[in-house]
């Protein structure tokens, strides 16, 4: 019993250390509505989970997939800020993991990949407002925390994070 439960432990260990195995794609912004939904809208419904700019061409969509189920995404808009003035600048959104797959190398995983794909479309700065509870998980990737915080009704505390990319 021993030997198994250190080989359980093992594992679990060796799953929080490396990103999940799971696919990243491209998407259309209505295939994360439901996802946005339950993970940062406290399951409200999918209509109010549309973000201004979804469907601009220049718009970027990214879903996480385990066995063909979307279990992560994340948009990228080509914005600029009014807190700070960073050129060529996009606006990171709707960060979001289902719970049982956080804390398990996936939001890093996004991160990843979503500010390659911010450069390849010649970004230089990448923005965002996080909610205060994420803000550690965007600080170890090296965004810097502004010290502007505000609150977004009905949603909660929120600071303005950014980086530069190049």
């Amino acid at each position: 019993w021993l030997i198994i439960i250190i080989f359980l432990k093992l594992k679990i260990i060796l799953l929080n250390l490396y990103p999940m195995d799971c696919e990243l794609k491209k998407v259309k912004a209505n295939k994360l509505l439901s996802i946005r939904a339950e993970v940062l809208r406290n399951n409200t419904e999918i209509k109010n989970c549309n973000f201004k700019g979804d469907n601009d061409d220049e718009s970027i969509h990214i879903g996480a997939y385990k066995n063909n189920n979307l279990i992560g995404g994340v948009s990228l808009f080509k914005r600029k800020t009014e807190h700070k003035n960073l050129k060529k600048s996009y606006q990171l959104r709707g960060m979001c993991v289902l719970g049982i797959y956080q804390n398990k190398g996936l939001g890093e995983k996004m991160l990843d990949k979503i500010e390659k794909l911010c450069m390849l479309h010649g970004g230089l700065n990448i923005w965002m407002n996080s909610r205060k509870k994420a803000v550690n998980f965007y600080l170890k990737s090296n965004y810097i925390d502004s010290g502007i915080s505000y609150n977004i009704e009905g949603i909660g505390i929120h600071n303005f994070l950014y980086k530069r990319l190049k």
